[in-house]
């Protein structure tokens, strides 16, 4: 639990944010949020940003909670999968919390943080878009717009932003995280072990501190003191990565096989139940030229693994093991035959599996089940142009563009797509269109780089 989940009473004058005077239903921790304007968002001031695309609230992340659980919960929950580095299961408890809570900037924050590094750029506008209209001087605000720059890539002014937020809030672990992981982010090793480091001082049981110590000790090379910061988070909460196997991907992403696989193995040996560390210790088996016991090891993920492609078919996908993937989420397309990327994900893999026909298919019923998702238009119509049934393409990818028009793979397809059916001008016209697009997005994004796309928040 946040040491410091008071401070934005204790250290925030009235003058500048209002009186803390305002009760809570989300528990002690949140008694003392300040008062915001009130807003007219129909029943309830009920906020629901946009969701994430294929991302819909997971039915069993909330339904986790027992009975009907209170924003207070949600937001402890959701802060805890943030501490893991579960920005997405964060992400949908934190949702969850906000349409409850919706006038809670600390809530705001944290899910402004998950949607940006999830690169989920709607949602984020709405939390923060929504953050001004509460209380544009709030820190928690500024500490929305911070994570909205840190998106942007403009490091500069997320610093400046987060120090801002720092200054009314000295010692708010939440904040101190956003800043430490923007350092991250912004390669400046020096400054953001300080921020992780002030928030173990103030919190020495924080995980996500603990780990981002042990990754910056990984990326100098020292992997005893990794593995010493890992297994302290772990003790913390033992829902976060095991720690060899934490430190065996470190090994991994350098290249050190063996040792990566010497700690995949002790990985297994504490918790065989997960299945991550059997398909790394795989690979690792195939790239040092170990085939019969990278063969081992498959047997072993197909016995121990059989009727769980929940847990397996992302990393038959990840691993490129397309055989497998296509089984796996055949068995979640009988299990949930309504979820529209299940089936997106299986037309995918048909896909890969050079089986046209089923991708078709498949493409088809994901369009029908999220009829506004262009990403299921967009693949549609790339099978659709790989068939060479141009006219049929032609429709599904003005669909997709319709739906986002800047889906430029989809307007280049189109383009191709009416050259083939001989329609030179509307070839022309689907580029046309594409680069004008291209040069609004960029100016948007400009605009949003700069601030220009609003006040600075701060006045």
């Amino acid at each position: 639990m946040c040491h410091v989940v008071h401070a934005d009473c204790q250290s925030v004058s009235a003058k500048e944010t209002g009186s803390c005077t305002q009760s809570s239903e989300l528990g002690p921790e949140f008694a003392c949020e300040t008062n915001a304007k009130p807003l007219k968002l129909g029943v309830n001031n009920g906020f629901e940003p946009r969701r994430p695309y294929r991302r819909p609230q997971r039915t069993g992340t909330v339904d986790g909670l027992q009975g009907q659980p209170s924003a207070g919960q949600l937001f402890r929950a959701g802060r805890s999968a943030f501490y893991r580095e579960d920005e997405q299961e964060a992400l949908d408890y934190l949702l969850e919390a906000l349409r409850l809570a919706p006038d809670n900037l600390h809530i705001h924050y944290l899910a402004a943080m998950c949607a940006s590094l999830l690169s989920e750029e709607e949602t984020l506008d709405d939390i923060c878009r929504h953050a001004l209209e509460l209380d544009p001087r709030h820190p928690y605000t500024l500490a929305c717009e911070a994570a909205r720059y840190f998106f942007l890539s403009n490091f500069s002014r997320a610093d400046d932003l987060f120090h801002k937020a720092l200054n009314l809030l000295p010692d708010d672990i939440d904040v101190l995280l956003g800043l430490g992981i923007l350092h991250e982010y912004a390669d400046d090793e020096e400054k953001d072990t300080g921020a992780f480091e002030r928030v173990l001082e103030l919190d020495p049981k924080n995980v996500r501190a603990r780990m981002a110590l042990g990754i910056v000790y990984a990326l100098n090379g020292e992997y005893q003191n990794a593995l010493i910061e890992y297994e302290r988070a772990k003790s913390a909460d033992p829902n976060v990565e095991n720690p060899h196997q934490r430190l065996g991907r470190d090994y991994y992403l350098e290249g050190l096989w063996n040792e990566a696989a010497s700690e995949f193995c002790r990985a297994i040996a504490e918790e065989p139940e997960q299945p991550a560390a059997y398909f790394y210790l795989m690979d690792c088996y195939n790239r040092m030229g170990r085939t019969d016991d990278a063969l081992d090891i498959y047997e072993t993920i197909k016995e121990r693994f059989a009727d769980e492609p929940e847990l397996t078919s992302g990393y038959y996908e990840h691993f490129h093991m397309t055989g497998e993937a296509v089984a796996a989420i055949e068995e979640l397309v009988r299990r949930y035959p309504d979820d529209a990327y299940t089936r997106y994900r299986l037309s995918q893999a048909y896909r890969a599996a050079g089986r046209l026909d089923d991708a078709i298919r498949e493409a088809k019923v994901a369009t029908r089940l999220s009829p506004d998702d262009w990403r299921c238009f967009s693949l549609l119509g790339a099978l659709l142009f790989d068939k060479e049934e141009y006219s049929r393409a032609v429709e599904a990818l003005q669909r997709a563009t319709r739906l986002n028009p800047n889906d430029q793979t989809g307007f280049t397809l189109l383009a191709d797509a009416q050259l083939f059916l001989g329609r030179t001008q509307e070839s022309e016209e689907a580029i046309a269109e594409m680069e004008r697009n291209r040069d609004l997005a960029w100016k948007r994004y400009q605009s949003k780089f700069s601030g220009q796309d609003r006040d600075d928040v701060e006045h």
